[in-house]
């Protein structure tokens, strides 16, 4: 069998952009040169890769020019998660075809952009791949997403700043009721160490498609956090994300997973109905108790609260998300009013959750003092979002509905909703 090599994918790299490709011979066609090892550089699988090709460039006018090097490729689009821009939506993201130069480098640059992070990715001749240049990615959604920071003053509040930072704690625990390892990480303000007082305590849910680093890696959650608390804006607090799944095949993981369950003798159910997805909207959750709510009242919520400094009332605890996690965030902070008194959904609620608020709206009243839910006009959650927000209004259950002009299904608006409830939070 032949190794794989990035002639035989279509990508190949270039030792300069201005460098032409060297001359062909009769029996191949022209290559472009290989890559000059720099200084102190030799063979080996450390020696530098990068091509002077470079992707992604931030440009001084606030736009973003992307490349790849792929010489042999017929067509090449970049998905990105832009606010409303692009041809073709695809999964919420604005496609944009790219242009190949003499020397087979295909480009694209952006229109002028709002300071932030975007995400984006290649489509080369039907393939899904993330900029090979860029190491900043983002697992999630099967394929490795890449990003991109846009820096300016409006983004200010969610990039990386000289302030006092809180710490991440990633803890491994493993479920005994469907066998499996998971990890939930656990985000410490700046003075937690030095401190020793409690804190009120942020659950933070991610989607279908993502895991619980996501919220850091993509949703700069910790970086908002420490922003926000620098400027005397929000209520320090410690913010619980955990893995949202029962199991997932996205992480390449699942053989290891199905091997463990099966030297326990473990077998695991069937797939029913009522999953992400169900009636109620984008990434609603189902009626009966899910895995998702009994790991996290059976076993995240008790290592929180024996290992960390929090204040034990529903006063101090709020629960939110997005898409899915949204789904999740509704059915359990709406199922145990006695645990929680802050609920958000971002793209995703569920509306049989709901239904128990709905039959005692003085009762919901009493028991949450926020409930947020809200979305973007281009996401595909809104329409669920929008009858969630009418029957709430209807039985005058007092909650709060966003719906952002523009923004998709992604982390560019979910970001925005996390900043501004942290700013809201905790405040009794």
């Amino acid at each position: 069998m032949k190794p794989l090599t990035r002639a035989s994918l279509g990508v190949a790299l270039l030792a300069s952009p201005f460098v032409a490709p060297a001359a062909a011979q009769p029996s191949a066609p022209a290559r472009p040169a290989a890559p000059s090892p720099g200084p102190g550089r030799g063979p080996g699988v450390e020696a530098s890769v990068v091509s002077a090709a470079r992707s992604p460039e931030v440009n001084a006018n606030g736009t973003i020019t992307f490349r790849l090097v792929a010489p042999n490729a017929k067509a090449v689009r970049i998905l990105t998660d832009f606010p409303k821009l692009g041809d073709v939506p695809v999964n919420g993201a604005a496609g944009f075809d790219m242009t190949k130069d003499e020397r087979g480098v295909w480009s694209y640059t952006s229109p002028k952009l709002a300071p932030s992070y975007y995400q984006y990715w290649f489509l080369m001749d039907g393939t899904t791949l993330p900029d090979p240049q860029n190491t900043f990615v983002r697992p999630a959604s099967g394929v490795y997403k890449s990003v991109v920071a846009l820096p300016g003053q409006d983004a200010e509040w969610m990039m990386f700043r000289d302030v006092p930072h809180g710490n991440l704690t990633e803890h491994h625990y493993f479920n005994q009721e469907n066998k499996t390892a998971r990890r939930v990480v656990v985000y410490t303000p700046p003075d937690y160490r030095t401190s020793g007082k409690s804190y009120p305590v942020i659950y933070l849910l991610h989607g279908a498609n993502d895991y619980e680093r996501g919220w850091t890696q993509t949703g700069m959650a910790n970086t908002i956090m420490d922003n926000l608390i620098a400027g005397g804006k929000a209520v320090p607090a410690i913010i619980v994300m955990p893995f949202g799944h029962d199991t997932t095949g996205s992480t390449g993981k699942l053989p290891e997973v199905r091997a463990l369950q099966t030297s326990l003798g473990y077998t695991p159910p069937a797939r029913g109905p009522g999953g992400p997805g169900a009636p109620g909207g984008r990434g609603a959750a189902p009626t009966n108790p899910s895995y998702m709510e009994k790991d996290l009242l059976g076993y995240v919520m008790p290592y929180v609260e024996r290992e960390f400094r929090v204040i034990k009332d529903k006063k101090a605890r709020a629960i939110m998300g997005y898409s899915m996690g949204g789904g999740h965030s509704t059915t359990i902070g709406f199922r145990h009013p006695e645990l929680f008194s802050m609920v958000g959904g971002f793209s995703g609620y569920s509306r049989p959750a709901a239904e128990t608020l709905l039959a005692d709206p003085a009762k919901a009243n009493r028991d949450y003092s926020l409930i947020f839910i809200g979305t973007g006009t281009e996401d595909n959650a809104l329409a669920g979002g929008r009858a969630l927000h009418a029957a709430f209004t209807e039985k005058g259950i007092k909650h709060v509905w966003r719906e952002d002009p523009g923004y998709g299904h992604d982390y560019q608006i979910w970001r925005i909703y996390l900043r501004d409830l942290a700013v809201r939070l905790f405040r009794e």
